[in-house]
């Protein structure tokens, strides 16, 4: 290790690199990029580091960041990915990396689809920190500027002369602490790397984990929740075994739940935890205020009610008699007037407001929490919006990652909001069989979704498979992944799917034959997934099948493709969902968005047919007439409002914009030729132009995408439209291909 320590001072002198190359045959390399002034601080971790790196059959580099500037390290990453006898599989981001802020790219995210042209929202709240822009090599981005408050950011625009899919060349992970209150960022990294190296000699097969539900959650559905732990025992099917377990907790288990979390958390033989819920950078959203379990606690909250609503009336300037009058009028009685006594009695206001900060905190959990909890669970996956906010001052992740004690090594995490339905663990259960943590993450990546922590990380094989997981993806050839399909684990049938999909072979029938074949629900889904692609025969075929699935995921995702894709051959079994007595909460909610996607006309005409023949309801006809109503006002809403107002020129600019808009969720497929029509205007508003155009991208596995693509590309060479708009439909066209 002097060695390593006297290159390092020379570096430093030259402002350059360190590579450490050692003797040996060929094998992968791994990159570790890290400033130079943290790796003054944490030089011993950090070399030791190495070793262990090493020790997992992987060649490091190490690589001082003398540039601070996102394009030179990944052109740095790309020159090691290229090396032909160590290229790199990926790379951990070590203490103040600068940090790629990304805009132009909401079509890669799950759930932002914030108005970057509304000046009233800020870059650093539509723009995405994503080191999709280190590790995907195929995107191409154009800097736009540094940021002048926070020098880290580094503020980037996509171009649309590159593929619009996300399929990561190698893998990344952050270990990013920060000073704040949970204490200082280099005392928290040398912590964190010592259990790194610690935690590498361990034997530790992945056998104990838990999930949990938090309130408001994918409509708190019981079925998704039952099929579940179905699909975890797909995904780990040791576990079934009496000595391995994997434990459930609902948000509804007790009044305040969090300290029941919280010390599920801190036992020290779980290996992984995957939290749904709500969540902001700096808190778990767990539960809501607790119903009240007696009629004493009812009456005392509705004071406590009463109070604030006078508090609230008398800032207003509203006079006693306003406010009781109103409260009288709302709830159609007289509220007695000494529910309202003390509202602005200073010492009760006081009380008031003490219990509300400590509801707060018994409900849900902070970041501040972390100065005393101290989560032991290796590796844990949140689903919150924004919990992975590393480019903030704290986040969550930083918590889990950070704490003290034998804990966390690898966290995902979401860097802004995410979608609820959407299926994050679709690669877990190869964590299991011995997979690296950045490996699985690599696999349906999506933009705001990161690995914080020790990429390199993985669990002790479960099971003897014959084969080195991470090795077989580097060398192995379609004969080798189509045998893996006959595999007794879903999961590694699941990658074999995916390898398969990703050849230069079309396995559309492959494909479509698992997904008729299979007894696993997640096998199933993945199939689905991967059919999604090829967005042919196979595929809406396949689609009708899986509205009917046994396999909650597997309906649900299949209702929201059937929205996405508008084949008019989905209806009928959309409408026999709509119909049901017993459709999932869950399934019941995506339903209805699903519809605004259809035309009316031929969605009413089905149920017309359809409806006659369900006998299960009591008041048969009362029941269709108020289906037949709720069909008819989620067809036409979407409708509606783009006739309303994206081709009402007499509108503003902004309520026209609205209209484009609102097709990125709802790509309303009848509505294809009058939006073409439109797109061919160069003399229209070039604003409205581009985010039409982009409201055009989120018809990717729409029945007519052949139809806009080309229309696309016709526009993308066309020299009446402006730059911007030909940048525009030449994204669309490279989404849709």
């Amino acid at each position: 290790m002097n060695r390593i320590k006297s290159l390092y001072h020379s570096i430093l002198e030259a402002a350059g690199l360190l590579l450490l190359v050692s003797c040996g045959q060929t094998k992968p390399g791994f990159a570790i990029i890290i400033d130079p002034q943290s790796y003054i601080e944490a030089q011993a971790e950090i070399n030791r580091y190495l070793e262990v790196v090493e020790s997992r059959g992987l060649h490091p580099f190490l690589v001082i960041d003398s540039w601070g500037v996102p394009d030179s390290i990944r052109a740095e990453l790309m020159r090691l990915h290229a090396d032909r006898r160590y290229p790199i599989e990926g790379c951990v981001l070590i203490g103040d990396i600068p940090v790629a802020m990304v805009r132009d790219a909401q079509h890669f995210t799950t759930a932002l689809k914030m108005d970057q042209f509304n000046p009233s929202f800020s870059r650093n709240e539509y723009c995405v920190p994503s080191d999709r822009f280190y590790d995907c090599f195929d995107l191409k981005f154009d800097l736009i500027e540094q940021d002048s408050a926070r020098s880290e950011y580094f503020f980037y625009s996509l171009r649309g002369d590159c593929p619009q899919r996300l399929r990561p060349t190698i893998y990344s992970a952050r270990i990013m602490p920060r000073d704040n209150e949970t204490g200082s960022k280099y005392d928290k990294l040398r912590r964190y790397m010592q259990r790194v190296n610690e935690a590498d000699s361990n034997n530790n097969p992945l056998d104990r984990m838990f999930y949990f539900s938090g309130e408001g959650y994918i409509s708190e559905s019981v079925d998704a929740r039952i099929d579940e732990k179905i699909e975890l025992y797909d995904q780990f099917p040791w576990m079934r075994t009496q000595q391995q377990s994997i434990e459930y907790i609902d948000h509804k288990r007790e009044k305040f739940v969090k300290n029941r979390l919280m010390q599920q958390m801190q036992y020290r033989d779980v290996d992984f935890a995957i939290l749904h819920h709500h969540g902001a950078f700096d808190t778990e959203y767990l539960s809501v205020y607790p119903e009240a379990e007696t009629m004493i606690e009812d009456v005392a909250m509705m004071r406590r009610f009463m109070r604030e609503q006078m508090r609230e009336g008398n800032r207003k300037g509203m006079s006693k008699q306003e406010v009781m009058r109103r409260i009288n009028n709302y709830f159609g009685c007289e509220v007695p007037e000494s529910w309202y006594k003390g509202a602005l009695d200073p010492e009760q206001i006081a009380r008031d407001e003490q219990d509300d900060i400590d509801e707060e905190n018994n409900i849900n959990l902070h970041f501040s929490d972390f100065t005393y909890y101290h989560p032991q669970v290796r590796m844990v996956s949140l689903d919150g919006c924004y919990n992975g906010s590393f480019h903030r001052d704290e986040s969550i992740q930083e918590g889990y990652l950070f704490g003290k004690g034998n804990g966390t090594i690898v966290v995902m995490a979401n860097t802004v909001n995410v979608l609820q339905d959407k299926w994050a663990d679709h690669f877990i259960g190869l964590m299991g069989i011995g997979m690296r943590a950045g490996r699985m993450a690599q696999f349906g990546a999506f933009m705001e979704q990161h690995i914080f922590g020790d990429p390199t990380f993985s669990f002790t094989p479960a099971v003897k498979t014959g084969f080195d997981v991470n090795d077989a993806i580097n060398n192995a050839d379609d004969g080798f992944w189509k045998k893996q399909l006959k595999s007794g684990s879903p999961a590694m049938q699941i990658l074999a799917l995916d390898m398969l999909a990703n050849s230069n072979t079309n396995y559309s029938d492959l494909m479509a034959d698992k997904f008729k074949t299979s007894n696993s629900g997640i096998v199933r889904l993945a199939a689905l997934m991967e059919l999604s692609g090829y967005r042919d025969e196979n595929f809406v075929e396949c689609l009708a099948m899986a509205l009917d699935d046994s396999h909650e995921m597997t309906q649900r995702l299949a209702v929201n493709m059937a929205g996405r894709s508008g084949d008019e051959r989905l209806i009928p079994g959309l409408v026999r969902i709509a119909s049901k007595n017993n459709t999932s909460e869950r399934i019941e909610f995506d339903v209805t968005n699903a519809f605004h996607t259809f035309d009316s006309t031929m969605v009413l005409n089905e149920f017309d047919r359809y409806f006659p023949t369900v006998d299960c309801y009591l008041d048969h006809d009362s029941i269709g007439g108020l289906i037949r109503k709720a069909l008819h006002s989620f067809t036409t809403s979407i409708t509606d409002e783009v006739n309303t107002r994206l081709f009402d020129t007499t509108l503003t600019q902004t309520q026209r914009k609205a209209g484009a808009r609102a097709l990125r969720n709802n790509p309303v497929h009848s509505m294809i030729p009058q939006l073409l029509e439109l797109l061919d205007n160069p003399d229209e508003d070039d604003l409205i132009l581009t985010v039409l155009w982009e409201a055009m991208g989120w018809y990717d596995l729409s029945y007519r995408a052949d139809e806009i693509a080309a229309a696309a590309l016709k526009t993308s060479t066309d020299e009446r439209f402006s730059e911007r708009v030909r940048n525009e439909a030449l994204k669309t066209y490279n989404r849709l291909q």
